[in-house]
């Protein structure tokens, strides 16, 4: 009967989007977290390559069948690394792109959303000369759009490098 063909479409339909059908891999809503994240790291990674100056990028992996973690790629040696493995300046610049790949596809994704102002508080310290110069000019780039970026920092040679600067001093009052 009708009923019954219904039922069964409707049936199957829920089976597949839950990953319950054989050979399924997964559910609707990690195949969309997935994709989400996938998105993110391409983001990400266009910023991460400039500022690592084209040795590393982020790639998911899946580990044992339970899920999907990041690594990262070095162009230097062609392989994978686990991302704790990196300095901390590294993890700096991995962090820095995800969050700025992030904020892409959340302003993408909304046009509600609007992410005009971005402040990063510290990390660079972390970071060898050169590597803090290409992280400079990733944010100078964003900031000569439409976008501000705030950095609080206390290292010194960053200073050379902002041309509008607020600088917080402490006194016998505070």
């Amino acid at each position: 009967s009708a009923i019954v063909r219904e039922h069964t479409m409707i049936d199957s339909l829920y089976n597949r989007l839950s990953g319950k059908v054989p050979g399924a891999r997964m559910d609707i809503e990690t195949y969309v977290q997935r994709d989400y994240l996938r998105r993110i790291l391409t983001a990400a990674n266009r910023r991460f390559l400039e500022m690592s100056s084209g040795q590393f990028e982020l790639r998911m992996y899946d580990i044992d069948k339970a899920g999907e973690g990041l690594m990262v790629y070095s162009e230097v040696t062609g392989k994978a690394r686990e991302v704790r493995t990196l300095s901390g300046g590294e993890s700096f610049m991995a962090a820095l792109s995800l969050a700025l790949g992030m904020a892409d596809q959340i302003q993408a994704g909304s046009a509600a959303i609007n992410l005009d102002v971005m402040f990063i508080d510290e990390g660079f310290g972390s970071l060898d000369d050169h590597a803090r110069s290409q992280a400079v000019k990733v944010l100078q780039r964003m900031a000569g759009g439409s976008k501000l970026i705030g950095i609080i920092s206390h290292v010194t040679e960053l200073k050379n490098e902002m041309e509008d600067q607020l600088i917080v001093t402490k006194d016998e009052h505070g």
